[in-house]
């Protein structure tokens, strides 16, 4: 997909159709084909931003461009070039740049789809720039869960939460809170996780290199009341849930901009000052890497499964299971609250014991996030 905002598209009053022969047009005057056979771009075909794998963010990237930045022009990428989009896949083993030929030449490459292990975003980075001729700006999207284990642990925990009644009473016989633990894009992170060594690789590749670790996305398809069935199924595996942390799809977007449109990319924020081991793993960061920088996207707030559950004790009723039984969340929260003298809700930061502090992107470059804070019926 080319935005409108490249040369010879119709209007946007145009008709529907009009508009799509005219895209179709376009896109093979601009030699956007899946041909491999030529590693030369024209110089017309060139765009400020490429999304690589347009996907649920681009549901809110391009609405966001069309309305707030239609100055910024934009092609995109899928595997079956559905929606006028350019139809390419990204193949991580292949060496070169052949593969790029059919993408135009953009200022700033938005890596939607994830990358795992070595190798992948060196080969994504370097063969690329090797094809367009000149260096790029790269925003990769990763997740918190290098941080907190993300789902794999989460899933491990609720596994363990279901095992047998002696283990669960002995996780749950100490009285004494967890101690709280703030995670900010400094903190200490699964190195061996497959994304994570793909993201850090491709930080190594130059300072014009950024990673968005995002939290819980939300917004459009994604409601955070439907994820209650599946990391809560019982009581047991409630009991383990603390903290949640969310990020809506225009948020993602305006970052993803705000991003592209840095004059220089900003190495930090001015936030509270760093504990002294962030201060050393900072300052031995400075002085071995001249690459680029990873930031953590939430909403700046703090959302209690308990609080959740409690406030939708009812699962959705879906049209395959219209009369199914729902748990009674509210009663399960209640049971937890009296078993952990928990007398109101939600929890604070130092009762759930983690909570994620992403103000430093925010302060970083000058904007906050305008869908702070989950509410049903606002997605």
């Amino acid at each position: 997909m080319l935005s409108s905002c490249l040369p010879l598209l119709a209007p946007a009053s145009a008709a529907a159709a009009a508009a799509a022969t005219r895209l179709s047009s376009l896109v093979s005057s601009f030699g956007l084909t899946s041909s491999t056979g030529s590693m030369q771009l024209s110089s017309s075909s060139a765009v400020d931003l490429l999304i690589l794998g347009a996907g649920w963010t681009a549901t809110f990237l391009i609405p966001h461009l069309e309305s707030e930045h239609r100055d910024i022009s934009y092609a995109t990428t899928t595997r079956d070039g559905r929606d006028g989009s350019i139809q390419w896949s990204f193949n991580p083993d292949l060496e070169g740049p052949e593969q790029f030929a059919p993408l135009p030449r953009a200022k700033t490459v938005l890596v939607v789809f994830p990358i795992r292990g070595p190798g992948g975003s060196a080969r994504l980075v370097q063969g690329y720039e090797e094809a367009i001729g000149a260096r790029a700006r790269w925003i990769q999207l990763g997740s918190t869960g290098i941080f907190d284990g993300g789902p794999t642990l989460a899933a491990l925990r609720v596994q363990a939460a279901s095992g047998s009644d002696s283990e669960k009473q002995a996780a749950s016989s100490s009285p004494t809170p967890p101690e709280l633990e703030w995670t900010t894009r400094h903190s200490p992170y699964d190195k061996t996780n497959a994304r994570a060594i793909a993201e850090d690789e491709l930080l190594s590749q130059h300072q014009e290199t950024v990673v968005l670790n995002l939290s819980g996305l939300w917004g459009g398809s994604r409601d955070p009341i439907n994820w209650l069935a599946r990391v809560a199924p019982t009581e047991a595996a409630l009991e383990q849930k603390g903290s949640l942390h969310l990020i809506h799809g225009l948020d993602v977007a305006r970052a993803i901009i705000a991003v592209h449109l840095a004059k220089h990319l900003p190495t930090s924020g001015s936030v509270s000052p760093l504990s002294e081991e962030e201060k050393q793993e900072d300052r031995a960061a400075t002085t071995t890497n001249t690459g680029g920088q990873r930031w953590i996207l939430t909403d700046m707030h703090l959302v209690d499964w308990w609080d959740l559950a409690s406030a939708h004790p009812d699962a959705p009723t879906t049209s395959s299971s219209p009369t199914e039984p729902t748990p009674d969340r509210a009663l399960w929260v209640r049971n937890l609250m009296r078993k952990h003298d928990v007398r109101a809700l939600p929890r604070s930061a130092a009762e759930l014991g983690r909570a994620i502090d992403a103000r430093e992107f925010w302060d970083a470059f000058g904007l906050g996030p305008v869908k702070a804070r989950w509410e049903k019926g606002r997605a």
